[in-house]
């Protein structure tokens, strides 16, 4: 696991090696240019992994010390077991789950215990050593220990996922920065980069599965955990794991409530009575110092309300463990205690989970009181109301815990769906089973857990699927439903201990990112291809509009120019920068840029690859030093964000892509669904031998030009405020096969989902002036041509929309006439503001190309639209002035300082328009006004020079 940060690309690399004695080469950017292809060379070998029986690998084993190997040992043997446990399940009755679950969750919490006390012994090394030289010996040794150990499956490693990112946290807040501080740093975020990479070996086997309907017949094959499960099945049963547990297990009595479908108990709550589509999250274990926070802010985005079942010695600890019914006993908080406080704040509820987390159904009487009792009083000191709900721990009661739940009034709130995330690694695995279960089940309750990473990561994609498919999340307790209709129909009363929550509504595309980040390439300047001339200008013009218009942080955006954009630091941008998870999370968005030269070569078996040129690369070995579409196919599965576009001004072929584009019909559907899917898009300017223009208006080269116009807007084929990639493919490429010679591809790389790269236009219009800006003469001849292939495209919409109507229609009157049947629901349409900021944004585009008479009208109906939008009213003015028109530009311009009496440019605006009128006086006033709001505004100096004049 200890690598260099470019080990991960030694298997590419390698095979570019293979490929360097075949084929032909074209160079596609600027001047074409054919250097001559290299000779044979050898193909790496890389190195085989040791297995367990290579005498060599044991010999070179860590020397982990004695009593902390044991541990180790003992941690990985219950991380086995429960894989094997959890396998399986959907063949087993409901008895045989529950005896399951219970010991399952028993050997987790035993694992977590040691894990917790594995963090706790790193800690006191770190302080032990934090002024010491050497790194701390303990810790060092477990990360040997951790990447070399023979006897370790890359699937057993995954138990320390959270134990490095602990670890890591921990070393970072050193309040010294010991010598050694760097190294172990840069070594752990290796070995992190290593687990990721594991657990996206087995992530990506359920790529083409996850959240879909299975397909009547279709076995998925999961090959890489298979063969890890098989492996662990030789050394574990489950029949031999149970019986280990079988003193606890008969403790359970009527616990286990015996074969068959289970049936709602009015004690022991499960969510089967719940509406059709109705569901309740629920989360036990917590609060966590780290997850609940995460697992927080992704419900407040969802929109979604839980339940929280928190262990009460993990918010506060009192003194000594007797129960008091006298008032709050002394209380120490934990770390984690502050995460209550946000759940409650937040709208959840908490509810009680043992103070301790203890198998109740073995402790005395008066154990079991103090377990329910002092965690009771903890939970309620923070929540300030009474605590109603209880989960017995491992989901396990008898008729004695039953008993003392009764007798203090509280009802056993259990699940319908178990995540099994306390078992499963992998986390696209955990949300596939989640998603199944409850597709099966239609309603119920969902158990999972705050206290660890693999839930966080897969609660995102839980709630974007199920709430994709009508599901609404609520809170209930047993007796009341917040936040959905109850069972008889009537309206939904209100639980006195929380407050009442909306239904969750589907996220519109724009809540769907948290996060946006992008690495910009241009290279002029190369040191032995030819010289290009606009390709760092193209790089600037994207950069400068993702910041500006697409709210990108500046600080998330690396850009690459000339001597910068080597083939080590490209491929360190793309491969550790975005593939780090600690920066990009699962909600993100990545654009990536490439101006330059592009390569394609012949394969031996007829097949095209494309590489993109590093700054560095000579014409000759190109292959080892050419960074190719095999590359960016490995970079984008690493990289954990949802979508990902790669746009790249340079040709290639051979891209593997598959062909896709949105429907028509119902766009906010579409929109919901693609932003749901994972996507991994590729527009590129050109193909196989094909030469890329590097000359274009402002600058630019025709394909950026073309870009940046649709992206400003023009690529919103819909006018629905979003552009996604197949729409800018839609634009772009028709328009630049128009103006050149050169035919852009798009398409979707092996392992997309099939959702859609989104980017929502913002409405950044301005109040025109004088000083606006417009286009240049040969600006505006190429948006003469980019309007006719617009305008075609747009026909051809409006055509397919048509069809698609009178489609839909015929459906309608179809389904009428069947029993039942419903008609379809219309999606909900957009404010007179949305639509008016449209036609505002249209209005400025046509201003800047100098069609006045287009720009006015656009104005107008954006002002009709919107009476309020003083922008509006000025523009409209403001350019009846431009037409000669100044009666009309002045009473449009009164009209604006009417809606927004502050406004210094349409003063300015007015002034002129009076001085044109002959209205010298009014002419001074609206002049004399512009001065005193804005005394040095841009146009002071003009506007005290016309004062002047009119005073003469």
């Amino acid at each position: 696991m200890h690598t260099s940060r470019s080990a991960r690309f030694s298997r590419l690399a390698t095979s570019l090696i293979t490929l360097a004695a075949v084929g032909l080469l074209t160079s596609c950017k600027g001047k074409a240019s054919n250097p001559p292809a290299t000779p044979p060379a050898p193909a790496a070998t890389a190195p085989s992994s040791p297995s367990p029986s290579t005498p060599s690998a044991a010999a070179s084993a860590p020397a982990v010390p004695a009593s902390r190997a044991q541990e180790l040992s003992e941690i990985v043997t219950r991380y086995r077991k429960n894989i094997v446990l959890a396998s399986d399940q959907a063949s087993l009755d409901d008895d045989a789950r529950e005896r399951i679950t219970v010991v399952g969750r028993m050997i987790f919490e035993q694992n977590r215990h040691a894990l917790d006390e594995l963090g706790e012994q790193f800690g006191e090394e770190l302080t032990a050593t934090a002024s010491s030289t050497a790194a701390p010996a303990g810790i060092s040794a477990f990360l040997e220990w951790l990447e070399k150990s023979p006897d370790l499956r890359d699937g057993d490693k995954l138990a320390f996922k959270d134990s490095l990112t602990d670890l890591r946290a921990a070393i970072e807040s050193l309040p010294q920065s010991p010598a050694w501080k760097a190294a172990l740093l840069t070594r752990i975020e290796e070995d992190q980069k290593a687990l990721q990479e594991i657990q996206a070996l087995y992530e990506k086997e359920l790529e083409q599965i996850f959240g879909r309907p299975e397909m009547r017949g279709m076995t998925v094959k999961r090959e890489a955990w298979d063969s890890y499960l098989s492996f662990l099945k030789g050394l574990f049963t489950r029949e031999t794991i149970l019986k280990d547990f079988d003193d606890s297990l008969s403790s359970l009595g009527e616990g286990l409530r015996g074969k068959g479908p289970r049936k709602e108990d009015p004690f022991v709550l499960t969510g089967q009575s719940l509406p059709d589509k109705t569901l309740v999250l629920t989360f036990d274990d917590g609060p966590h110092p780290r997850h609940t926070a995460a697992i927080l802010a992704i419900l407040e985005k969802y929109k979604v309300k839980s339940i929280f079942f928190e262990v009460g010695q993990n918010v506060a600890v009192p003194p000594k463990a007797t129960a008091t019914d006298a008032g709050v006993p002394p209380l120490k908080r934990t770390s984690a205690a502050v995460n209550t406080e946000k759940i409650i704040q937040s709208g959840h509820l908490v509810a009680n989970h043992s103070l301790t987390h203890a198998f109740l159904p073995k402790l005395s009487e008066e154990r079991l009181g103090q377990e329910i009792d002092n965690s009771r009083v903890i939970i309620e000191s923070v929540s300030g109301g009474p605590i109603r709900l209880f989960r017995p721990p491992y989901g396990a009661f008898n008729e004695r815990v039953r008993t003392a739940l009764t007798a203090r009034g509280l009802k056993a709130f259990l699940w319908a769906v178990d995540s099994l995330d306390w078992s499963d690694p992998v986390p696209k695995s955990i949300a596939n089973r989640i998603v199944q279960d409850v597709e099966k089940m239609g309603r119920g309750v969902i158990l999972m857990h705050d206290v660890h990473s693999q839930t966080v990561e897969a609660l995102p994609l839980v709630l974007e699927t199920l709430q994709s498919r009508g599901y609404q999340f609520v809170l209930w307790d047993g007796n009341t439903v917040i936040g959905g209709p109850p069972e008889d129909g009537g309206p939904a009363p209100t639980m006195a201990s929380a407050p009442a929550v909306a239904a969750a509504p589907t996220p519109a595309p724009a809540d769907l990112y948290r996060e946006s980040w992008a690495v910009v390439i241009g290279i002029n300047d190369y040191a032995k291809w030819p010289k290009l001339s606009y390709a760092v200008n193209d790089a600037q013009g994207v950069r400068e509009l993702l910041v500006e218009k697409f709210r990108f942080k500046a600080e998330n955006i690396q850009v690459l120019l000339d001597g910068e954009a080597t083939r080590e630091r490209i491929l360190g941008a793309l491969g550790d920068v975005l593939s780090d998870s600690a920066k990009v999370k699962r909600d993100d968005r990545v654009f990536v840029f490439f101006a330059g030269h592009g390569v394609t070569r012949k394969l031996p078996n007829g097949r095209s690859l494309g590489y993109i040129v590093p700054v560095d690369a000579d014409t000759t070995n190109y292959q080892s030093q050419a960074i190719s579409m095999t590359n960016f196919q490995d970079i984008s599965e690493a990289i954990p964000a949802k979508h990902a576009l790669f746009v790249m001004d340079a040709c290639y072929s051979g891209l593997a892509l598959t062909r896709g584009g949105p429907p028509s019909g119902d766009l906010r559907k579409y929109l919901q669904e693609v932003t749901r899917r994972s996507a991994r898009q590729v527009l590129t300017a050109g193909g196989a031998d094909e030469q890329v223009a590097d000359q274009g208006p402002n600058g630019h080269s025709i394909f950026t030009w073309t870009l940046l116009q649709g992206l400003e807007g023009k690529a919103d084929l819909n006018t629905d405020g979003f552009v996604t990639a197949s729409e800018l493919f839609a634009y772009v490429g028709p328009t630049v096969s128009s103006l050149s010679r050169q035919t852009p591809a798009f398409g979707s790389m092996p392992g997309s989902e099939g959702g859609e790269f989104i980017l929502e236009l913002k409405h950044d219009g301005e109040f025109l002036s004088e000083s606006s800006a417009q286009l240049d003469s040969q600006a505006i001849q190429i948006n003469s041509e980019l309007e006719k292939v617009r305008q075609q495209i747009a026909e051809k919409q409006q055509r397919n929309q048509t069809l698609q109507k009178q489609l839909e229609e015929a459906k309608g009157q179809l389904a009428k006439l069947q029993e039942g049947a419903t008609p379809p629901a219309t999606a909900p349409s957009s404010s007179p503001a949305e639509v008016a900021s449209r036609h505002s944004d249209r209005g400025m585009a046509l201003y800047r190309e100098k069609k006045y008479a287009e720009a006015i009208a656009e104005f107008k109906t954006a002002a009709s639209l919107n009476p309020s939008d003083a922008q509006a009213a000025n523009n409209v003015g403001f350019v009846h002035f431009k037409m000669g028109e100044y009666a009309e530009s002045a009473k449009w311009l009164e009209k604006t300082l009417t809606l927004d009496e502050g406004r210094a440019v349409a003063y300015l605006n007015l002034g002129d328009a009076y001085d044109k009128l002959g209205r010298r006086a009014d002419a001074v006033k609206a002049y004399e006004r512009y001065l005193s709001l804005l005394p040095s505004g841009p146009a002071a100096g003009t506007v005290k020079e016309k004062l002047a004049k009119l005073r003469e």
